[in-house]
């Protein structure tokens, strides 16, 4: 479940995954809105999703939302 103040600090892994990639989409609009190109786009998001994906990961495995 995604409560109001997730985006400030998340509190589950679901959340940091939600805003990670709205983050990752809103920074890819803006690399298209500059480049045009959309092979910069797409290694943009992969990058940007990869990275949420082992963040998130690398929190569940510390403990950080228990």
């Amino acid at each position: 479940m995604i409560h109001w103040y997730d985006w400030v600090t998340p509190t589950n892994p679901f959340a940091s995954l939600f805003f990670g990639i709205l983050l990752t989409v809103f920074v890819c609009l803006m690399v298209w809105w500059e480049t045009k190109d959309w092979k910069v786009v797409r290694t943009s998001f992969v990058s940007g999703v990869a990275v949420s994906i082992i963040g998130v990961f690398l929190l569940t495995v510390t403990g950080f939302y228990s």
